[in-house]
């Protein structure tokens, strides 16, 4: 009898030992690492200084095996990187051999690496795409910057809300800047719907990692919705009275956006604007100042 029920202990023993083993490994028979070995194997890439590209590559090798927090981390590992590794890549765009060429050549041929003569150009740009960066210009300056969009479309779904709504936010910003060459390039109602969203994720997420970019974004955003730009000024240059362009946008902020830190911040800035008899005073300066501090 105890014979029978060891053997039969036995047997369930190894039924369930079996089942073990196979939790650990996925369709393809790999056994799947884990979390700490994951993130141990991407530490060891930062710390070696590998190229951005390199880090994106692990991380969409193991989408599907790291846990939603340690994908956040990873992203934001990466974007650290991007930060800090730009740098490099000014440095060589904005060189003397390379920044006269390139700035001879169109912006579409760049992007599509046509039509380049030089190796050196060629090579830069390839290096960059493939490592995260998009080439940009402003005035009629190239230079990189960090790709966010193609960091939200390969990875957005496998994040948190938290770090996919920052995503977003730079998305937004990096895919169309709010203002080039000291004037707004977006309408002001799409000004007001990027502070209103960067203000409710500032209040949602107040202790997400990479918040101050957020902060600085929706205080840039703020600022010129409230001052105008140099080429966009709020204040007419001759008449010194407030455009009507920006109190249209501030009636409609108001009765769109009911509840917000904005619509607050708008019905008490018409005031202001209404006792100065709509233009600029020393009371509105320090109004401003006072709403887009910290």
């Amino acid at each position: 009898m105890k014979k029978i029920l060891f053997g039969a202990l036995i047997v369930v023993l190894l039924i369930f030992g079996g089942c073990a083993k196979a939790d650990k490994t996925n369709d393809t028979g790999r056994v799947n690492p884990s979390q700490e070995e994951l993130m141990n194997q991407y530490q060891v890439l930062i710390n070696e200084n590998k190229p951005a590209g390199e880090l994106a590559g692990f991380i969409e090798a193991n989408k599907t095996y790291l846990s939603q927090e340690n994908f956040d981390k990873t992203i934001v590992n990466l974007i650290e990187v991007l930060q800090k590794q730009l740098k490099d890549y000014e440095d060589k765009i904005f060189s003397q051999e390379i920044n006269i060429i390139v700035n001879n050549y169109k912006y579409e041929d760049l992007i599509q690496l046509q039509n380049i003569k030089e190796d050196n150009i060629k090579n830069l740009l390839q290096d960059a795409f493939s490592n995260g960066y998009k080439l940009s210009v402003s005035e009629g300056m190239y230079y990189f910057e960090i790709d966010y969009d193609k960091i939200l479309k390969d990875f957005g779904g496998y994040t948190s809300t938290e770090t996919a709504g920052y995503l977003e936010i730079m998305s937004d910003e990096y895919n169309k800047h709010f203002a080039e060459d000291a004037a707004l390039v977006i309408s002001l109602d799409e000004l007001a719907n990027r502070i209103v969203k960067t203000e409710k994720y500032i209040d949602s997420y107040p202790d997400f990692v990479l918040i101050q970019q957020v902060k600085q974004l929706h205080n840039y955003y703020l600022k010129a919705y409230l001052l105008g730009l140099n080429n966009t000024p709020l204040f007419d240059y001759q008449t010194e009275k407030t455009k009507e362009s920006f109190l249209k946008s501030y009636e409609n902020t108001i009765a769109n956006q009911k509840g917000t830190k904005l619509a607050a911040i708008l019905e008490e800035y018409q005031t202001l604007l209404e006792r100065s008899d709509y233009t600029r005073s020393e009371e509105i300066m320090n109004y401003i100042n006072r709403v887009t501090q910290g």
